[in-house]
């Protein structure tokens, strides 16, 4: 009984060794991590970085984060941010953020409100900890500029994986419910007044490919996107839906150069709030609305392709200007 009782011990004083090794070697990365970011050019403060959790977790907690980019465009600042992960699998974490966090992007500054929201990581085993898979997701959820509520949703998940066959490729899906609109912008697409406050859905399924991995240097080396292929895109406001699938490459100016096939029920509508919102003038609306006559004979339902080609974007043939720059 006696030797039982001396190996029990020795086995938690080992135990008990390897946590205090393994919290202080989660705290040395996180440390530096924030410092590869200081010597980058980023602003980075806070009051404490402590790990607890003994004996089984190792959950790491930062108070009065402040993070602020290189060019001084983009702040952060949050209560805390605490990551959580089980001592035998620290590869695996769990990213807790606060209920209220301030964003500053362009001078603008924002306002983040949400409930739950947390983040589910999984890294590669390896020095560079590539992302292996992310799971984002929160309850009620509310971003507001300094006048008016910018968006929100009622709740919302979203997924990024690392897949293939591609090197550097993702599989990406974002579900939305409840998504809300700006008043203003909903006044200006919707001036009647006939269509819901809210999205009933909005989902997207997609794969991306980066030049490089997603891993612990990106916030220092961020990887620049060079393809995103959409494999099922819903959009449901009121009677309204927009469906899409598509592939399109992007350049290092962030061009868009493919094609994205877009189903829309209701086309019609869809064509008036083009107008409402200056995406179309009424000229070209017309003649959009008698070329989707012919092209859908009759139905609900139009499919036509949105391509970019050469800095531009056309709703089949017709020009709708300059394509947007993804980055």
């Amino acid at each position: 009984m006696r030797r039982l009782t001396l190996i029990v011990i020795a086995l938690a004083g080992i135990y008990s060794g390897y946590w205090f090794i393994g919290a202080s070697a989660t705290e040395r990365a996180a440390n530096a991590q924030l410092s590869e970011l200081n010597t980058a050019g980023w602003t980075v403060e806070f009051t404490d970085l402590s790990t607890a959790g003994f004996p089984s977790r190792f959950d790491t907690s930062l108070t009065d984060l402040h993070l602020e980019s290189p060019d001084r465009r983009t702040v952060w600042d949050a209560p805390f941010v605490q990551a959580l992960s089980l001592s035998y699998k620290p590869n695996e974490v769990i990213l807790a953020l606060p209920d209220q966090q301030t964003l500053i992007h362009g001078g603008v500054p924002l306002d983040i409100a949400s409930s739950g929201l947390l983040a589910s990581l999984t890294f590669a085993p390896t020095p560079a900890l590539g992302l292996v898979n992310l799971t984002a997701e929160t309850g009620p959820l509310t971003m507001s500029g300094p006048n008016s509520v910018i968006f929100s949703a009622t709740k919302g998940i979203a997924a990024l994986r690392l897949a293939g066959p591609t090197e550097n490729q993702y599989d990406a899906y974002l579900d939305l419910d409840g998504f809300t609109l700006p008043s203003d912008l909903r006044r200006i697409l919707d001036p009647a007044g006939k269509l819901p406050t809210s999205f009933a859905q909005i989902t997207l399924d997609s794969s991306i490919v980066f030049d490089h991995p997603i891993d612990r240097f990106s916030p220092v080396f961020p990887p620049r996107l060079t393809q995103i292929t959409l494999n099922g895109m819903t959009v449901t406001w009121g009677d309204l839906q927009l469906r899409g699938k598509g592939e399109v490459t992007v350049d290092i100016s962030g061009i868009p150069t493919g094609r994205i096939t877009i189903s829309a029920q209701n086309w019609r509508e869809l064509i008036g709030l083009a107008v409402n919102t200056g995406l179309l003038d009424q000229g070209v609306a017309n003649t959009a609305q008698n070329m989707g006559a012919v092209l859908a004979g009759g139905s609900a339902v139009l499919s036509v392709p949105i391509t970019f080609q050469n800095g531009l974007m056309s709703l089949g043939p017709i020009p709708l200007g300059p394509a947007p720059r993804l980055f």
